[in-house]
This record gives structure tokens, C-alpha cells and sequence, in this order.
């Protein structure tokens, strides 16, 4: 092996994993949304309650000379509104089922943005009930301000009358001496209590609560976005990760890096109309197969040469039918062999098969490959013998002996300049690996995409055989410039250091 493919990129391994991608990606945004539908916020209340500025009012305690001190101050009411004290008592009011526990989790208060007033937001479940409670906690939060507000300025009163009773009590004494003092206590007296009634629960103005009508549809928009950018995620990191571990062939240029045999030539992926006619035998065959077929002769010492493919569908009989076309235009001796028993893909091209003579009967030892053989013509004085598959019982595959089928090939070289022969996939056919042992050379086909995994063992099967590998054709190859299968194919030349073999003319 040359050298380790590079790693694979994540839009690739996102659309060769497409399917499986879409799944996880459509999944994660479904569990997104059911997980909002579920524990989501559509159900909360929100109310909000515009405070009343302090700074009159320092008499009861509230101290506000700046605008951070009044942020301050709103960000302890804040503070106050979820108090067990405020909380009980809404719970009192609304004689509600909810514990105090339940309703301190679910309540939330806090300032507003520019901080002058206070946004309660209660989340319980139905946006009914949660509206229900928030309007109960502002309530309470104003009657027991306000009692806050009353209790300290009775206590101030309180205080300030005592002390005028002492003063008053004292008097007797010292006539004359403190009716200022108690003058100054009265006027006192007067202000709190004036202060208390302005100011009453501290609250300028409240919004009743509302649940945004939009809630639910924003919080499904914006889960099922987080959702999808999750499941992208999610889907490249697995795609990427399955890319790495089944790393493919995606062009010549890796197989290339792949493999120290030569690349025979690269065959771009064909419209459907114009792949219908590679089968078409009196259609002139397409150049990069010309290239293959000269490369081909340069390349293998002998006349025969096993063509097989990683997998199913890797172009192997096509590759046999066009290298055949090519080189019987050429003036060649051709012999193609169907030893795709199974299948019989290459007969059904040629329209041999429904014939009982071919390589099935030839393996059993029912026939011999002289009497299978057939001619077919591909133009003007222009032709290439082929053995076809062959008719045989079911089965029979399993009865076929080694030593015929190497008979044969030694047979069917004698008379021909190349011999060419269609092996199925060694994995799915077993019983015609005798032939590769028997043949000069192997050529592999690979089909873009293919997995550098079943690359590798398609190779190793063929070398524990006794296989020798004549060189590569990458089939299906994405669509690139002309130039792109002649510079492969003379790469291929420079590589292959033996001769061409001599055309051997005699025979039959």
C-alpha cells in the first residue's frame, strides 16, 4: 500500500450518510419539541408593578438620594414579593392546593430592565392558573406592603408620642422650656402620618397578569431550531465518525494512493441511455475502454486475463465486453468466457442464454469448451468468440471440479491473442476461484464509493489464490475533463516495465 487515504470531510460523509443523517436530525428536533411541549413555559403569567419613589418618605425608614439607591430599593421589593410572607398570604387568599414550596419554585421576581418596577412571572402549569396566582401575589405583595408601610409609621407615631408625653409630664418642672420641642414633636407626628397615607403600599400602578399569545409557538419555534442546529450536529459527528471507520474509493486519485498495481484506465458514470449502448456490441467501443485494452495488452505477460470486481455491480462484464470490442476492432484473436454461472450477465448480453453449452457443463465435464464456443459478430469482418455460461441443474455450482475448469483456461488460451474472463465477485461465487490461479492476470474494477474494506479483501482473496493483480479500472468515476482516463492510462505505461507479448497467430 502506497499511502492512507485522507481523512474523509463532513459534507461528504453527511450526504453518503444522508438517510441515516436525516433520521437523527429530524429525531432530535422531535424530541425538542416534545420536550417543550412537555416542561415548556407556554403556560406562564407574567404581571408587572410600578413602584412608587421613596425619597419623601424617610421618616419610615426608606432612604432613596440616588437613582442606584432607588435600583437598590426595587431589587429589595423584589426580594420581598417572593417572601414566605407574601406567598402565604396569596395562598391564604386563594385558599390554593399548592404548598408553599411549590409556590416559591414556581414564582419568580425580579427588576425590570430599566428598574423601575418589579416583573413577576409564574410558571405552574396552565396559563390560567399561573395567571390566577400571579394576580394573587400581587395582591398580596400590595396588602402586605402596605401593612409594612402602616406598621412602621405606627411605630415611628408611636415613639414620637411617647416622648412628647415625657415632655409634656415634665413640664411642670421647667415650665416654658420645652413647647417647642413638643411643637416641633406634633409637626413630626403630622408628617409621618400624611407620608404613611401618600404613600399607602408603595406601589404606583400594577399590570394584571398575561400569558403571551405567542408564548407557545415561540417556544416551539425556538426548541425545534435548537433542536435542528443539535441534531446537525449530531448527525455530522456520527457521519463523519462511520466516514472514517468505512473510509471509500472516491476517485482514481485514491485508488491510486491505495494500490502499488497500475490503474488500467477510469470510466466515467454514463447516462442511463448511453450505458444501454456499452452492451450494444456494434456500437464502436468507448475510448477510455480503448485505453484499457492497449494498456491491458502492454500490461499482462500472457494471453489470459481475469476481470472480476470488488462487488456486484462494479463493471466487470462490461469492462470484459468493451476490452473485447476494442481489441478484436484491433486485429486481435478474442475469446470471452462467461464464468458467471450464476448470474449468466454477460450471455444475456450476448444473447446466449438459453444455451445448454458453456462453462456450467464444462466444469461438471459435460461438454468442452471447442463445442461452446460461439461467434459473435460486431461489425464488418470484425468478430470475438464467446463461451457462454452454459444451462445447469440447480446446484450444480457446488459440483464443479477445479481441474476442469483449469483445463479449460489452458484450453481456451491456446488459440487466442487475449482471452478474456468474466469472473462474478469471488465472495458470492466460490466455485470459479480455481480460475484465477489459471490466469495471467487479474483485472479489479472498482466503482466510485466502493468501500476501501471490501477493496482490501477482494485483494487479499486474489492473492491467497494465487492470484496476480494485472491492475486496476475504476468504473463510475465522476465526471472530469477528456484528458482525465488518458493521463491515467499513461501512468498506467509508465509503471509497467514488461514488454508487450508477442501476437501469436497460429492455432485455430
Amino acid at each position: 500500500m502506497n499511502e492512507l487515504l485522507p481523512a474523509p470531510n463532513i459534507v461528504g460523509a453527511l450526504w453518503r450518510y444522508r438517510w441515516s443523517s436525516l433520521v437523527v436530525v429530524v429525531g432530535t428536533v422531535l424530541i425538542s419539541v416534545l420536550v417543550a411541549l412537555t416542561v415548556g413555559s407556554a403556560g406562564a403569567a407574567q404581571a408587572r408593578i410600578v413602584l412608587k419613589s421613596p425619597d419623601s418618605v424617610e421618616a419610615l425608614g426608606y432612604e432613596v438620594t440616588s437613582e442606584s439607591g432607588f435600583v437598590r430599593y426595587v431589587n429589595q421589593r423584589a426580594l420581598f414579593v417572593t417572601s414566605d410572607r407574601v406567598l402565604e398570604s396569596a395562598r391564604k387568599r386563594l385558599e390554593a392546593s399548592e404548598s408553599i414550596e411549590e409556590l416559591r419554585e414556581s414564582v419568580e421576581a425580579k427588576a425590570s430592565d430599566n428598574g423601575d418596577s418589579i416583573v413577576v412571572r409564574v410558571d405552574i402549569g396552565g396559563a390560567a392558573r399561573s395567571t390566577e396566582i400571579a394576580n394573587a401575589v400581587v395582591a398580596a405583595y400590595r396588602r402586605e406592603s402596605e401593612a409594612e408601610v402602616s406598621s412602621a409609621a405606627d411605630s415611628a407615631v408611636e415613639s414620637l408620642r411617647s416622648r412628647r408625653a415625657e415632655l409634656v409630664e415634665g413640664e411642670g418642672n421647667t415650665p416654658g422650656s420645652v413647647s417647642s420641642t413638643v411643637s416641633e414633636l406634633d409637626q413630626r407626628i403630622t408628617e409621618i402620618n400624611i407620608a404613611a397615607e401618600q404613600f399607602g403600599d408603595g406601589v404606583s400602578f400594577t399590570d394584571k397578569a398575561v400569558t403571551d399569545s405567542s408564548g407557545a409557538l415561540t417556544v416551539l419555534l425556538r426548541d425545534a431550531f435548537v433542536g435542528l442546529a443539535v441534531g446537525l450536529l449530531l448527525a455530522a459527528t456520527i457521519a463523519w465518525a462511520r466516514a472514517d471507520r468505512n473510509r471509500r474509493v472516491r476517485d482514481a486519485a485514491d485508488l491510486t494512493r491505495l494500490s502499488d498495481e497500475p490503474l488500467l484506465g477510469e470510466i466515467e458514470a454514463l447516462g442511463e441511455g448511453t450505458s444501454a449502448r456499452l452492451h450494444n456490441l456494434v456500437v464502436p467501443p468507448l475510448g477510455s475502454y480503448r485505453l484499457v485494452a492497449s494498456v491491458l495488452r502492454n500490461t499482462v505477460r500472457g494471453g489470459l486475463v481475469a476481470v472480476t470486481g470488488v462487488s456486484v455491480g462494479d463493471g466487470a462484464t462490461t469492462t470484459v465486453l468493451q476490452v473485447a470490442g476494442a481489441a478484436a476492432r484491433d486485429g486481435l484473436r478474442v475469446l470471452v468466457v462467461d464464468a458467471a454461472v450464476r448470474t449468466r450477465e454477460l450471455s444475456h448480453s450476448v444473447a446466449l442464454q438459453n444455451d445448454w453449452y458453456g462453462m456450467a457443463p464444462i466444469a461438471a465435464g459435460a461438454a468442452t469448451v471447442h463445442a461452446s464456443t460461439r461467434v459473435i459478430e460486431v461489425g464488418p469482418g470484425i468478430e470475438f468468440r464467446v463461451v457462454p455460461a452454459g444451462r445447469a441443474g440447480e446446484g450444480a455450482p457446488d459440483y464443479f471440479r477445479s481441474s476442469l475448469l483449469r483445463r479449460a483456461m489452458v484450453e481456451a488460451r491456446g488459440g487466442y491473442d487475449l482471452v478474456l474472463v468474466d469472473l462474478p465477485p469471488l465472495e458470492s461465487a466460490p466455485e470459479v476461484s480455481a480460475l484465477i490461479p489459471a490466469a495471467d492476470g487479474v483485472v479489479l474494477t472498482v466503482r466510485r464509493e466502493r468501500s476501501v474494506a471490501a477493496w482490501r479483501r477482494a485483494r487479499e482473496r486474489i492473492e491467497l489464490l494465487g492470484g496476480k493483480i494485472a491492475g486496476h479500472v475504476f468504473t463510475f468515476a465522476a465526471h472530469g475533463s477528456p484528458e482525465t482516463s488518458a493521463e491515467s492510462a499513461q501512468s498506467a505505461e509508465s509503471r509497467v516495465r514488461a514488454p508487450a507479448p508477442p501476437v501469436d497467430r497460429g492455432g485455430r
